[in-house]
Parts: structure tokens; sequence; C-alpha cells
């Protein structure tokens, strides 16, 4: 509690004199000898001492109220935790490799998964999709509504011929070092304002990230402390054919190292999940996401060839159970202000003080 006008409190020791000034300018002069009469025509002790007491209040109540305390109001609230999640498809060649599914390729049993994955997860989920072959593509920006992002989905099905699909699955390559970069740049754009890095500071970061794998990652001031890791997740599907290093065409095109923006994703604390159809992928590429240490921060989880839909939808499935809203209780401290409160209370003491002037039943009390 603090007062936001301390100074106005020299004022209470004006009080006492205001009262004596009053009660000299209201001395009754020619009629005061009727006590002396008769004592039944005296006016009660309300009436002689109530308004003096009131008005003291009156006064002592708006200087409290120039002096304005103020208090804060403890609150706690429970929520449940909003995730903020990318799923990153792979719609390379060898996504095109048959499943244990007839007629279904391992790319179609995956974006299946994926639309179980999304049924699985709440509504306040922030929910982004990405798509990745020879170059990446922000399909659908982190959304909470389901069904844009069902539409979404959707067009990455082979047999809709949608011209995204067509544009993803004209290369055929596995750049999966970008698809996770922009997964990553997503998040970025849903920091507060101040906390958002500009265009060039991307770019100029993204070319650090590129060539040689680096021993440690830096991490821009203005990203320090933002605490990524509270519920944020990219889901990355792919066939694991991904080079820890990129080629110099690629460094020199500013496209990022995958190693580098492993590291970097597991130091802000975002998991990643990296789901392989296959039975290896780069060492490199396995320390990076999971750490050396094999950390909570990333973990990779590793399909057959012809995986089957219900083995994925298991996959998926762990991931979801990995990423459980907690719920979480939030402390806000709300200032208050008792200067209403106070100019309140001198008003009825004072509209008090008159009527114990003039009513009637206040004479004998």
């Amino acid at each position: 509690m603090d007062i936001a006008n301390p100074a106005a409190l020299t004022l209470l020791a004006a009080i006492p004199a205001l009262l004596v000034l009053k009660r000299a300018w209201t001395r009754p002069t020619g009629f005061s000898l009727v006590a002396m009469v008769d004592r039944d025509l005296r006016p009660g002790p309300v009436k002689r001492f109530g308004p003096d007491i009131l008005d003291g209040a009156v006064v002592l109540l708006l200087v409290l109220a120039i002096a304005n305390p103020r208090y804060a109001v403890t609150r706690e609230t429970t929520r449940l935790e909003s995730r903020w999640i990318m799923l990153v498809q792979d719609l390379s060649g060898s996504m095109n490799r048959p499943s244990d599914v007839p007629g279904k390729t391992l790319g179609d049993v995956s974006r299946e998964a994926l639309r179980s994955f999304i049924g699985l997860r709440r509504e306040r989920d922030l929910i982004g999709l990405m798509a990745f072959s020879s170059h990446a593509k922000l399909v659908c920006p982190p959304t909470f509504d389901r069904e844009i992002l069902a539409e979404k989905l959707s067009m990455l099905d082979r047999r809709s011929d949608s011209a995204v699909f067509r544009e993803l699955t004209a290369g055929g390559a596995t750049n999966a070092s970008y698809a996770a970069w922009l997964a990553l740049s997503s998040f970025f754009m849903l920091l507060p304002r101040e906390n958002q890095p500009t265009f060039a500071e991307l770019r100029d970061f993204r070319h650090g990230l590129s060539g040689r794998t680096l021993e440690t990652v830096p991490v821009p001031a203005r990203l320090g402390g933002i605490g990524f890791g509270r519920g944020m997740a990219i889901v990355l599907f792919t066939d694991g054919r991904i080079e820890a290093n990129a080629g110099p065409a690629d460094a020199a095109a500013g496209l990022p190292n995958f190693v580098n923006v492993a590291r970097l994703i597991r130091k802000l604390g975002v998991r990643l999940y990296l789901v392989v159809t296959g039975d290896r992928v780069d060492d490199e590429v396995a320390r990076a996401v999971a750490g050396p240490d094999g950390g909570a921060a990333g973990r990779l989880f590793f399909m057959p060839r012809t995986a089957d839909a219900e083995r994925i939808g298991r996959v998926f499935q762990t991931i979801h159970d990995m990423e459980k809203n907690r719920l979480l209780a939030t402390v806000e401290h709300k200032r208050r202000e008792a200067r209403p409160v106070l100019a309140a209370m001198a008003a009825a003491a004072l509209i008090a003080s008159w009527a114990v002037r003039i009513a009637p039943a206040t004479g004998r009390v």
C-alpha cells in the first residue's frame, strides 16, 4: 500500500483549527439563555456534538481522498496453457513410396496422421502448417481455426493437384534445414512487437547459420529471456535424408545448416520432434535434435519404410502426450485507488451532518 500525494496529509493538522473557527462562527447569541429557563428546550448531545463530529469526518475524508491511498489487489486465475505447434510435412520424391496401406503412399499416410494429431489437440492450441521439398513454404500460418487448417492440409494431397502441391513437389529434394528455420521464424512473428526481429535481422541471422557447423550457436539479445520453451514445438515429418552440413552452393544462397538450426531451436527451448520414415539418420543430425545427452528439448522417432497408419498414429499420440497442456496459475496484482470510496464517504458524512442539523427527531437526542 502507498499514498499518491503524501504531502496532502499535512492538512490533517488544520482540522482542529477549522472546527474551532466553525464553532466561533456559528455560536448562538440571542437565545442562548433559553437553556437556563427550561432544560427540556436544550438541544440533545446528538444535535450539539453530532454536526461537529460529522463535519470533522468530512474534512478528514476529503484530506485522505486528496492524499489518495492506493492498494494492490491480488487475484489468482488458472487456465490451460495454449501451445504453439508448427507441423512440417515433407513432400520430397521419397515420400511417394508405397506404404502398407493399399493405394496409399507414405505421404498420404503421414498427412492422415497429421490430421489425426490436429484432432488430438485442444481448441485453443495455435497450430500452423508447412511443407517442403526442394524449398519450404508456409501453407497455413498458426491459427485456432481448425476448418482453415483442414482445408490447407487437403491442399497437400497429391490427388488434389493443387497449385501448392505442384509448386512444392517440382524439385523433389529434401530441404529440411530451411523448413525448420521457417517454422522457427513463424514463432518469431508471434512475439510482442518489441521482441520481433526485423526482416534484415532475420536475413543476417539466417546467413549466420549457413555454411559450416557451429560449435556454439549465438542467440540475438532481442530473443534472449523470452521463454520460448513454454509450450512451443515443431513436428517435422521427413524421410531422414538430411545432410548435416549444407553444401557450398546452399551456403552461398544463404540456406541454413540443419544442425545449426536444430541447435538453435534446442537452445531457445523449443521442442523439435523429427519423425523419420527410415532406419537411420545422420549421427550429427541426431545429436543436434536430441542433444548430446538426449535431453527433453527434442526427440527422434524412427519408422520403418513400409510404415502403416496405426504405427504413425502411435507416434503422433506419443508426441501429443509429451505436449500435454499444463494448468497454469496466473497471479495478477492490480493497483486500486481509495479516492472514490473516500470521496463517497465524505459526501455521505456531509449529508448526515445536514440531516442532524435540520431533523426534528434529533432535537432531544
